[in-house]
Parts: C-alpha cells; sequence; structure tokens
C-alpha cells in the first residue's frame, strides 16, 4: 500500500456551488451530504470511524481535567463495533473496507473519530494520516477535533495532501459562536479559536464540518440564528446539527437532575431545526441533523427517539409545508 496521488478529487477545496444550485432546482429543500456527494462524484462513499486512542486537552490535565459539561467522565461514548482501540488501526480500516464492498460503496474516507484526533506531535499525527491514505479505496481523511488544537504546522501537512489530490475533512467541535456559552459548557476555546481554524483551512483548500448543538442552556432562538449567519458568512463548507442530549455521568447530568436544565421535545428540536435551516446559508452541506450513535442505556434526555434519517424526514416536510427551503432567510 504505497501512497501516491490521486486522480479521485474532483473539487479544489471548496463547494461546488453548481452543483447546490441543481439540487435546489430539482426541489430538495435541504443540501443534503448525501445528495450532493452523489452528484459530485458519481459514486457511493463511506466514512470509516477509527479510534486512534486520542485523548482530549480539556480532560487530560493539558488545559482542564473536567472536558465538556455534556461529555461523560468516563471518556469514550461510540456504538461502532470496530471503532475500537481493541483493533488495530489496520484492523478497523480493512474490516470497515470488506464489509462496506460487500455493500455497493466503492470508496473510503477514514475518520478519526472519539477523542481529539490532532491532540499530539505534528510528526506522530503524519505517520497515522500517512497510513491511512496508503489504502487503495480511500479518497481522502476527515479529523475529528478541536478548535484549539490545530497550529499551523499540523495544517500546513494536511495541505500537502490536498496538493497531492486527496480530500481532507475537519470535523470541528464548534457547538456554539457565543463565548458566553462556550464558558458555560467548559469548552475551554473561544469563537476566535473558531475563526482562525476557519479561515486558515480556507485558505488550504482543506474542509471544515462544524458541529453545532441546539437547545444549550440560556441560548435564545436570536443566539442560535446568529450562529447560523456568522458560520455562513464564514463560508463552513458543511455542517452536522445535534439535539443537546444529557448522559451519566457528566455535568449536565447533575444540572438537569436539579431541575436547571430541560431538554426540547421532539416538536421543539424540529422545529428549531428548521429554523436554523433557513437561516444557513444553502451552499453549506448538512450532514447530519441528529445524533442517533447514543447508547440508550446511558442516555437520560431527551426520552425521544434521536434516529437521524427519522428527525430528517421530519424536518423536510416542516419545510415543504412552510414552503421554505434551506438559505430562505440568510442575508450575507
Amino acid at each position: 500500500m504505497n501512497r501516491g496521488a490521486r486522480i479521485y478529487r474532483t473539487n479544489s477545496g471548496s463547494i461546488d456551488k453548481n452543483i447546490v444550485d441543481k439540487i435546489y432546482s430539482e426541489g430538495f429543500p435541504i443540501t443534503q451530504y448525501g445528495l450532493y456527494t452523489k452528484r459530485e462524484k458519481g459514486y457511493k462513499t463511506f466514512k470509516v470511524a477509527v479510534d486512534a486512542g486520542f485523548s482530549c486537552p480539556n480532560k487530560d490535565g493539558t488545559i482542564d481535567t473536567e472536558g465538556c459539561i455534556f461529555c461523560p467522565k468516563m471518556g469514550r461514548v461510540i456504538s461502532v463495533e470496530y471503532c475500537n482501540v481493541k483493533y488495530s488501526l489496520k484492523e478497523q480500516i480493512e474490516h470497515q473496507i470488506r464489509r462496506n464492498k460487500e455493500k455497493g460503496i466503492e470508496k473510503f474516507y477514514v475518520y478519526f473519530y472519539p477523542g481529539t484526533n490532532t491532540h499530539a506531535s505534528p510528526e506522530y499525527l503524519k505517520e497515522l494520516w500517512d497510513f491511512a491514505l496508503s489504502f487503495d479505496d480511500v479518497l481522502g481523511i476527515s479529523i475529528g477535533t478541536r478548535p484549539d488544537c490545530l497550529e499551523d504546522e499540523k495544517l500546513d501537512i494536511l495541505e500537502n495532501y490536498v496538493k497531492e489530490g486527496y480530500e481532507i475533512w475537519i470535523d470541528l467541535g464548534i457547538q456554539t459562536m457565543h463565548d458566553k456559552t462556550l464558558d458555560f459548557l467548559n469548552r475551554k476555546h473561544s469563537s476566535d479559536d473558531v475563526r482562525r481554524v476557519l479561515l486558515e483551512c480556507k485558505k488550504r483548500g482543506i474542509l471544515v464540518c462544524g458541529h453545532i448543538i441546539l437547545g444549550l442552556p440560556d441560548e435564545s432562538w436570536d443566539m442560535m440564528m446568529e450562529t447560523a449567519k456568522i458560520l455562513s458568512d464564514l463560508e463552513i463548507d458543511a455542517l452536522k446539527i445535534y439535539p443537546l442530549v444529557v448522559v451519566e455521568n457528566t455535568k449536565l447530568e447533575e444540572i438537569y437532575w436539579k431541575g436547571e436544565y430541560k431538554s426540547l421535545d421532539e416538536k421543539q428540536y424540529i422545529h428549531l431545526v428548521a429554523d436554523f435551516l433557513e437561516h444557513i446559508s444553502k451552499y453549506v452541506i448538512i450532514q447530519r441533523v441528529s445524533k442517533d450513535k447514543v447508547p440508550e442505556e446511558i442516555k437520560i434526555s431527551p426520552e425521544w427517539s434521536l434516529k437521524r434519517l427519522r428527525i430528517l424526514n421530519e424536518v423536510s416536510k416542516l419545510l415543504d409545508k412552510r414552503k421554505t427551503k434551506q438559505g430562505s432567510k440568510y442575508k450575507k
């Protein structure tokens, strides 16, 4: 498995607006990731989630030991069998590629998922990334991380992969663009850290998928819509939108049982997602609108099903009923 220049890449490190415009001309209310990639590439792709054993600087004492208030103290919560450090990175990748090829998937991304996956030296990270990109059917990598763990030297390595023809994504934990809320969540980074990463990645042709939580404590509707506008103005490439989920062994659980936080009900969340999408640029690809990988045995609230396809269908129906679309209320 020797890494060489790729011919798969079909964009130049940015979202193809012509494809988005075509999706909208066909009547779709949301720029869904699946719709976009099908038109961009012409074949099926899949993200192979892997656990490379990374910690988080907000938990391991680098910047704090408490972590975010919604993050379990025991660490990893994931229900993908082969995304597990008990298997080698090679085993994790090979097993998932083999299994998904049987389902008709042609090309893959390696998604470094649990933990802060840039919380290591540039030299070590390059070894991991080189290995992931050495598989013949891998188009690129997606790296889950924090806005304060992407120094220029690491971004420069990723930029070189872009120049070689690989598709490089950063899955960026943003949650909100309001510093007051970030402080309450004990995120230990600022909205300015997010702005820096988005600008630096844009310069390098590195794509960014931001993770946003709706229904955060003390965030008003106006604040959430402002987050949508800020990220649209910064031309973020994609978003994953989640409800705030209360799980066991978190600071949020303590707040919840004290009656200081109440989860959104299902109808509230669906309407809020629809509102948020109306205020997001149509050129922001929506990768998901819910979080369905939370094990039921540790989930405390909300009680309704988080299944993302079901929520996506409900949001789409609501937008159709309103006769609106993603981006219909966004003004740059």
